[in-house]
């Protein structure tokens, strides 16, 4: 007896959630680390639902005195709850991020088999994208969160708008503008969604006769798309967006060699596709700068390809023109075109994976074999990743294992050493650490948190005079790095030198904003004693801020 289409829904969520438990159970006693350090330990504003406003004005990493081009309010909501229970246990936070992620997948069969009607087919994508070892960048690491949950509300915006174009109920359009707003809230690159509608609406609901309608639909999702574009560029701008990162100077400072570059990242994740094999999180990519090499090449065969299937399936088969159209339009802003991003990340095939897994399945079925071999080859495919994430997991199990492992495939990024040391000095290996940190810093002196992460060590260490030189280093590089000064405030204290104390606070003061200032040049003054600076400098404070009761509480106890 066959199962109702209903029942099939809840039976493949039944499926996803024991082979999603089965996979990624073995991570769920991997600590946080990295990002997680400020996204999640260190963050006060995920403490303190008080806060919850300074989620959707501020970076996501605010919350732990650092600043990012990061906004995704919504991440750090999750992460506020899932703390608000768990407090700092990861077990919480991978529950969270199997939860999303499963989901996700889930979402990717409802959304397939309302496009083609066939469970089957609709079926094997949703597998592979939930037992892929690529994936496990985003749900194994706690702070790859943004990347599942934003894909949740992608994939609703666009089962709503075709539910929306075959039924014609209005709320339908209303749900998927709201979820696309709510992937925007996940994570930036969202922003690409208006494309993927547009493709979805061309490809399976255009007329030539209702072109206008065609237009008015897509009208909400491009101005919102707008609205969302202007707001990070101007008062939601943390960092300077559109300055990009800095990767290469070769690579940074030119669109053509960032484009030809592409072309090798292109390859490599049609090869990480297939064979997921010694993946890492710290590719370190070769600026590409020649046409004539064997990359570009590679790549003008495969998009003939692309465009060969395109051209054969439109009228054929336009699921495999729409499987090929969302893998190139989510993989586009990968291009750096407007340089924002690193050449390679794995997670960054997250979403792309579910267009290329459809075309492939649908090209096996164009093959002339019986369907039970097809069945049988496609089961051992998904064993083969099934395995490969399960052993991925245990490279994420700790961050002293897991940047280990990074280092032998990228021995000179600066950035893998200076967390291996951060990871050293968190489990007491302190020369360990500062060897690290020095090898990141003779690799590329431009990161203040390692000149700060060494002087913490030589302050654990008794080296005081030696830690205040690497705090004035990590000042220079960026002098509104708050961190630094606190410590160097700490010390003037401790060594009851109110000289030292001066020379940091009009730096201090120079750097940062009036209240922060005042507040700590009371809180200094009053350590160390000087109750007459402290009274002055609090009265003054109090005059310009009268709101803030506590200094206003220690004046009244210091009459």
């Amino acid at each position: 007896m066959k199962l109702e289409t209903k029942n099939i829904k809840w039976f493949v969520l039944l499926v996803l959630v024991i082979v999603g438990f089965f996979v990624y159970f073995n991570s769920f006693s991997n600590k946080l680390f990295w990002d997680d350090d400020d996204g999640i330990t260190n963050n006060v504003y995920i403490k303190d639902l008080a806060y919850l406003p300074k989620y959707f004005s501020q970076n996501l990493i605010a919350g732990s005195g650092q600043t990012s081009n990061y906004y995704r309010p919504l991440v750090l909501t999750s992460f506020a709850i899932t703390y608000h229970f768990f407090g700092l246990n990861p077990l919480g936070y991978h529950l969270v991020n199997l939860f999303w992620h499963i989901m996700a997948a889930w979402l990717v069969f409802l959304f397939l088999y309302q496009l083609s009607k066939r469970h089957w087919l609709s079926c094997w994508p949703a597998l592979f994208f939930l037992v892929h070892p690529l994936q496990t960048e985003a749900v194994t690491y706690v702070s790859g969160l943004a990347d599942p949950m934003s894909a949740v509300f992608i994939l609703l915006s666009c089962l709503f708008y075709v539910l929306f174009r075959q039924q014609k109920a209005k709320y339908y359009l209303m749900f998927s503008v709201l979820a696309f707003l709510l992937a925007l809230l996940s994570k930036e690159q969202s922003i690409t969604l208006p494309a993927l509608i547009l493709m979805i609406e061309f490809l399976f609901f255009f007329k030539k006769t209702e072109w206008k309608k065609s237009l008015v639909l897509f009208l909400p999702f491009a101005l919102l798309s707008a609205a969302y574009f202007l707001a990070r560029v101007s008062f939601l701008n943390f960092n300077d967006i559109l300055s990009g990162v800095s990767y290469a100077g070769v690579y940074d400072s030119s669109l053509k060699i960032r484009l030809l570059t592409f072309t090798w990242v292109f390859i490599k994740y049609l090869s990480l596709l297939f064979a997921p094999f010694n993946l890492h999180m710290a590719y370190e990519v070769m600026p590409i700068t020649s046409i004539f090499s064997w990359s570009v090449l590679g790549f003008i065969l495969a998009m003939a390809v692309i465009i060969y299937l395109g051209k054969e399936y439109l009228a054929k088969n336009k699921l495999i023109v729409f499987g090929l159209a969302w893998f190139l339009i989510l993989l586009l802003p990968r291009t750096n075109i407007i340089s924002i991003n690193r050449p390679l990340y794995e997670h960054w095939l997250y979403l792309p994976m579910i267009g290329f897994w459809l075309v492939v399945i649908l090209l096996i079925e164009k093959i002339k074999i019986k369907k039970e071999i097809i069945i049988i080859f496609l089961s051992l495919l998904s064993l083969y990743f099934i395995t490969l994430t399960i052993k991925r997991n245990f490279d994420w199990r700790d961050p002293i294992t897991f940047y280990e492992k990074n280092l032998t495939y990228t021995p000179n990024s600066f950035i893998q050493h200076n967390n291996l040391g951060m990871a050293y000095a968190d489990a007491g290996r302190l020369d360990d650490a500062a060897r690290q940190y020095q090898t990141a810093i003779a690799i590329s002196d431009t990161y203040p948190q390692v000149h700060y992460n060494l002087a913490n060590v030589l302050v654990a260490q008794n080296k005081i005079k030696e830690a205040e030189v690497e705090y004035y280093k990590a000042i220079d590089i960026s002098p509104e790095f708050s961190l630094p000064y606190i410590n160097l405030i700490k010390i003037a204290i401790l060594s009851k030198d109110e000289t030292k104390l001066q020379t940091i606070l009009a730096k201090l003061k120079s750097n940062f904003s009036e209240d922060y200032y005042l507040t700590q040049a009371f809180y200094a003054y009053y350590s160390l004693g000087n109750y007459d600076r402290a009274r002055d400098i609090g009265l003054e404070f109090i005059n310009k801020y009268p709101d803030n009761n506590q200094i206003g509480l220690m004046l009244l106890q210091m009459r």
